[in-house]
């Protein structure tokens, strides 16, 4: 075997463990479409990205806590509350879910494809 197909055989063997590191990572997460999150009601969203990102934009009434202060500034919410959790992409909310689920949430949603993929659709 030449370098060539060494070194893209290595490529593909990477990406491929990345994808099933992400997939294993949300084993145990609910999901959450932009659609579905339409339809429910009596939730609370979380957006957990970046100040600057969140003053571009978010969901009209998210509570805006940065995925660094989950542990601190999440305390006052009720443990048994639906929460949805959303970033830009669907992956550091997956973070922040397993962060809160070792606090005790129970009732946890991760918005799939995140803010990105609600904004494509409103």
């Amino acid at each position: 075997m030449d370098t060539a197909s060494t070194i893209l055989i290595g490529i593909i063997v990477v990406i491929a463990l990345v994808k099933v590191i992400g997939y294993l990572g949300r084993l145990g997460i609910k999901q959450i479409s932009p659609r579905e999150l339409d339809q429910k009601k009596g939730i609370m969203l979380i957006d957990v990205r970046t100040d600057r990102e969140y003053n571009q934009g978010h969901i009209p009434g998210a509570i805006h806590v940065p995925l660094s202060e989950v542990g601190t500034r999440i305390k006052k919410v009720k443990k048994d509350k639906d929460l949805v959790v959303y970033c830009r992409s669907g992956n550091q909310s997956i973070w922040a879910i397993k962060r809160l689920m070792g606090m005790g949430y129970t009732h946890l949603y991760n918005l799939k494809g995140g803010y990105s993929a609600w904004k494509r659709i409103h």
